[in-house]
């Protein structure tokens, strides 16, 4: 009897509560979730709370069913409401503070991508965040850390307070499951891209702002995940590439005579600041304003603003095109996992000697990798700069010249060199130290000065070791050729701060403005006689230009990108732009049947190109070049 009855008070019998309330408290709780992430990252932009007024609350009530079919999956999961609840809701806050601190830094909102440059992100903290890098990585870390074992603990001991039958387990992951899948392919299911089309949601890929301005956080996050896949725009074949190349793939012209040395020097933020307008105690920038009045000089457009330098240099090399790729990403880190032909290619096949020398970490931007697949015999990184001087934080520019003179001292065979700078890099903000040549003299507010002297004596140390080096090669026998530009504008302040108060960034954003804020200084300059040339152009279009001045003619893809610049010279991600200087609507890049000779027809013959040489078979590449790419003799 005694042990019939401990037996029964062991096992006592409950009836399954019901979890009918616990799933609507999740809907509410992600609703409440959403309000708060969206109303939050308002609060800290420059907008201010004015801006949750262009949600699109259709987006908001699928961002609400995002956030609740995520929770779903973690319920069934763990059988714990309240810990999937909580590690939901430290993921938002954790994604949207770096969200929040990219829009105050670049004005670019977060993307899934971002996620994989975590080295670069973490090596540069420092900074970023002056002094706080370290330790805001070591307590994200640690409050990630301490949710996983706090969530393991949770499952591993006690009784669930909300538990599932595995009935409603199975179901409610299939729902949630099911629920995300739709969502995040809707373009690919019948009627419910008419369907979001109708109530205003879509996904604007072409534009990230605007995308999370109007969809938000979580529902943006979620559909850029699908965003890495490449699309050709168009019908892809080894005859559709070859009709929009216009021409039969053909070998590189042969090399002339007398072969010209090539150093392309892409200045880090390399910009003119005089441009905004603030009076200063002296030019910072002398010699490189003399080089362009007396050689082809001009603008490049840029594909970035304030960072991005891995991009800048794809379209220098490449000369396709970063705004076929999906807005924020770098095809360096995402699709460059072949030989790609590309300027270092070319001229190694032309017998010459191809070198990139960069003063920062070999794996930043993956160059370590990606390097070798253009064409680089050889690459000199931070590691190759022991015991360097340094400006600031970084190595001095003046190193850079000693490097690329040593490498031309070698004269046994032309040389193609690639040199980065590193000492125009930000930060900005560090205390002035007293030996700072350029004074601000115009009024702006103490932080925007602080900026702008030391930005403008950076510029000035740069532009003392460019007349060093042309000096230099001023008095080489060997015909050479030196490109100089910078990668983008400099990031000066939070939101623009400074391009604001100078009056040279103004509201609200136009084509024209947008091009302003991405236009860099580029000369090319020659120990020889060259015609003088205006240039103003998207970066990419500089590559047969380049080719024409080593006396190398411009053959297959490099041809089309010369006739490309006669009809469309500027194309961005957020900028299209005529010969003629008419600014074109950007979904000319998507147009589904363009009039032929048309600059949509000329851009969907660009993007099948891009596609082509960068994820597709290569139809538009010779077989030599491919061969000694690929190690080949």
């Amino acid at each position: 009897m005694s042990r019939r009855s401990l037996k029964a008070e062991a096992l006592p019998l409950e009836r399954p509560r019901p979890i009918l309330w616990p799933c609507v408290a999740v809907i509410l709780a992600s609703a409440g979730l959403v309000a708060a992430t969206e109303l939050t990252i308002a609060a800290f932009s420059s907008a201010g709370l004015q801006g949750i007024h262009e949600r699109n609350l259709w987006s908001m009530a699928i961002s609400a069913g995002v956030i609740t079919g995520v929770t779903g999956l973690l319920w069934t999961a763990t059988n714990r409401l309240g810990v999937s609840l909580a590690l939901v809701s430290a993921g938002l806050l954790f994604t949207s503070s770096l969200h929040i601190r990219k829009l105050q830094l670049i004005g670019r909102p977060l993307l899934p991508w971002d996620f994989l440059e975590w080295r670069q992100v973490t090596s540069l903290a420092p900074t970023l965040l002056p002094g706080a890098g370290t330790v805001i990585a070591i307590l994200a870390g640690l409050l990630l850390l301490g949710l996983v074992v706090a969530g393991a603990r949770a499952v591993m001991r006690g009784r669930p307070r909300f538990p599932l039958p595995v009935p409603a387990r199975g179901g409610l992951a299939m729902a949630s499951l099911a629920y995300l899948l739709a969502i995040t392919f809707f373009q690919h299911l019948p009627l419910l891209p008419k369907a979001f089309m109708r109530f205003g949601v879509m996904h604007q890929v072409w534009d990230q702002r605007s995308n999370f301005q109007i969809n938000g956080l979580p529902l943006m996050m979620l559909w850029n995940w699908e965003g890495l896949r490449l699309e050709p725009g168009s019908a892809y074949s080894a005859e559709a590439v070859r009709s929009a190349l216009g021409r039969d793939v053909e070998p590189p012209a042969p090399v002339p005579e007398e072969p010209v040395d090539v150093i392309i020097f892409m200045a880090e933020s390399l910009w003119d600041p005089t441009r905004l307008g603030v009076r200063l105690s002296t030019d910072p920038l002398p010699f490189l304003r003399g080089l362009s009045a007396t050689h082809s000089a001009g603008h490049l457009i840029s594909p970035s603003f304030g960072g991005g330098t891995a991009n800048a240099e794809f379209e220098l090399l490449t000369g396709m095109s970063a705004s076929f790729v999906p807005d924020g990403s770098f095809p360096y880190q995402h699709y460059v996992l072949k030989p790609v032909e590309a300027l270092p290619s070319l001229f190694r096949s032309a017998g010459y000697r191809t070198a990139a020398i960069h003063p920062f970490h070999g794996w930043y931007w993956s160059r370590d990798v990606v390097y070798p697949l253009l064409g680089f015999d050889a690459f000199q990184s931070l590691a190759d700069f022991a015991d360097a001087r340094l400006e600031g934080p970084w190595v001095s520019d003046e190193e850079v010249v000693d490097r690329i003179l040593r490498q031309l001292s070698d004269e046994s065979q032309p040389q193609f060199v690639m040199a980065i700078t590193m000492s125009t890099h930000g930060p900005y903000s560090l205390p002035l130290t007293g030996a700072e040549e350029v004074q601000v003299l115009g009024e702006l507010s103490p932080d925007n000065k602080l900026l702008l002297t030391n930005y403008a004596h950076k510029v000035r140390q740069t532009d003392r070791a460019l007349e060093r080096l042309v000096r230099t090669l001023e008095k080489r026998p060997r015909k050479t050729l030196l490109v100089v530009f910078g990668d983008h504008l400099p990031m000066l302040g939070p939101n623009y701060s400074l391009y604001r108060e100078a009056g040279f960034l103004k509201e609200p954003w136009t084509d024209a403005q947008r091009e302003r804020m991405a236009e860099v200084p580029v000369v090319l300059w020659s120990n020889h006689a060259l015609p003088k040339q205006d240039v103003h152009l998207s970066m990419g279009m500089l590559a047969p230009r380049i080719l024409e001045a080593a006396g190398m003619k411009p053959h297959g893809f490099f041809a089309f990108l010369t006739e490309l610049a006669r009809n469309v010279p500027v194309v961005r991600s957020d900028l299209l732009k005529s010969a003629a200087g008419e600014y074109l609507p950007l979904p000319e890049r998507d147009a589904a049947a363009p009039a032929p000779g048309s600059p949509a027809e000329w851009l969907r013959r660009y993007r099948l190109l891009t596609y082509d040489r960068l994820v597709g078979d290569s139809f538009s590449v010779t077989s030599t070049p491919r061969e000694r790419l690929a190690g080949g003799p």
